[in-house]
């Protein structure tokens, strides 16, 4: 008569994993998150100077002057075109 197979011979022997990346680091036990604060990954923009800033073209001052014209509110030419001007700069 044929002898049964048991329980434990039916089952193949457990094998280990092979790593496949020798240089990475093993598994670390689970610990608490480490606290941090944000980190700022970008410089701080310095602020511009009138001088930095861009003078505005003739073609834009020309255009606000005469949208300065068109609403009524403005002067003469002159006067439309300093406003627009000191408009444009900022100052």
């Amino acid at each position: 008569m044929a002898k049964k197979p048991t329980p434990a011979s039916k089952a193949p022997a457990p094998k280990t994993p092979a790593r496949s990346n020798t240089n990475a680091p093993a598994a670390k036990a689970a610990s608490p998150a480490p606290v941090s604060t944000p980190v700022r990954n970008s410089a701080v923009p310095k602020p511009q100077t009138a001088a930095a800033k861009a003078a505005p073209t003739f073609e834009a001052i020309s255009k606000r002057a005469y949208e300065i014209w068109q609403s009524g509110t403005g002067g003469s030419e002159h006067d439309n075109w300093v406003r627009a001007e000191r408009e444009l700069r900022g100052s």
